[in-house]
């Protein structure tokens, strides 16, 4: 269903409550609204900022992966990195920043930051063949990924063009996927690839913290995060037993956990969330075809 690693990787209408070991908030519940970038054989959203603008990726009628940006109204703008084969927009901030990342002709990947349509940065982890932008907080903090010709991987934070490599040292491969205002960062870490990767979530307080929260959906084979927002609430996927992905949310520090899935659809990932509980992800139908979503709370 996913592509890019399935990192790359709602709701039924009742949420319930998977656990709630403190004193529980209530579950919330959903208005969904059902999209698709027009003639896309696939959309995946992967994010959504205050005014409720939608980034992520569609897929065309040739299987080539390109940006889009949904406005608040409905309408869609595709973005293209100039010269690339394929371009995924991964997070917006609140200033309509954007960060992603373009496959070259070469197949490695590029990061950028983009401010208009045709005002493109790239984001380049220093000595890394392939790097991948996948969170940007209101100040312009960036997170992602980087791998090397050799195949080391790693995870960064980017301020004021510095870069700092982010170290969960029982990690296998880490993945920094959102980081929020006050500099938190949430993503993926794995601990094996046997053959099949096992994917677990984390939070990190800030950059320059060693102390890598672990994050697990109760019950679930793997638990992927997605993003943070500024009360501390994340978002993401998980992996159950039947081999279904589920979206959920919640508040880790609470230990309060939902799931989260686009009603009728047993695959589904929230992906964007932002300070107002608004939620953005996608969902399979029955043929396998991925769709859009935004879900808003009642």
């Amino acid at each position: 269903m996913k592509l890019w690693c399935k990192l790359a990787s709602v709701i039924l209408l009742s949420l319930t409550a998977a656990a709630q070991t403190d004193t529980a908030a209530p579950i919330p519940s959903y208005n969904f609204t059902s999209f698709d970038y027009p003639g896309a054989v696939a959309t995946v959203p992967r994010a959504i900022n205050k005014v409720g603008t939608i980034v992520g990726y569609y897929v065309d009628a040739s299987f080539v992966e390109h940006g889009f940006v949904r406005l608040a109204n409905g309408s869609f703008k595709a973005v293209d990195y100039p010269g690339a084969v394929g371009t995924i927009l991964y997070d917006i901030n609140d200033s309509n920043q954007i960060v992603g990342f373009y496959n070259a002709t070469d197949f490695s990947f590029h990061g950028f930051l983009v401010t208009s349509p045709d005002n493109f940065t790239p984001i380049d982890y220093p000595g890394a063949q392939s790097t991948t932008a996948y969170g940007i907080n209101n100040s312009g903090q960036t997170v992602g990924a980087w791998t090397t010709s050799l195949g080391a991987q790693g995870s960064f934070s980017l301020v004021n063009e510095a870069y700092q490599e982010l170290v969960d040292p029982k990690a296998f491969l880490t993945y920094a996927n959102a980081v929020n205002s006050a500099g938190a960062i949430a993503g993926s870490w794995v601990s094996v690839c046997n053959p099949v990767c096992q994917y677990h979530g984390f939070i990190l307080p800030s950059a320059a913290s060693s102390h890598y929260i672990d994050i697990e959906y109760p019950g679930a084979q793997m638990t992927y995060i997605y993003r943070i927002n500024d009360l501390n609430q994340v978002v993401g996927s998980y992996l159950w037993s039947d081999n279904t992905y589920h979206g959920w949310g919640g508040v880790p520090g609470k230990h309060q956990y939902f799931t989260i899935d686009y009603p009728g659809s047993t695959i589904s990932t929230v992906s964007g969330l932002n300070n107002r509980g608004w939620l953005a992800g996608d969902y399979a139908d029955s043929n396998g075809v991925d769709h859009g979503f935004l879900a808003v709370p009642q």
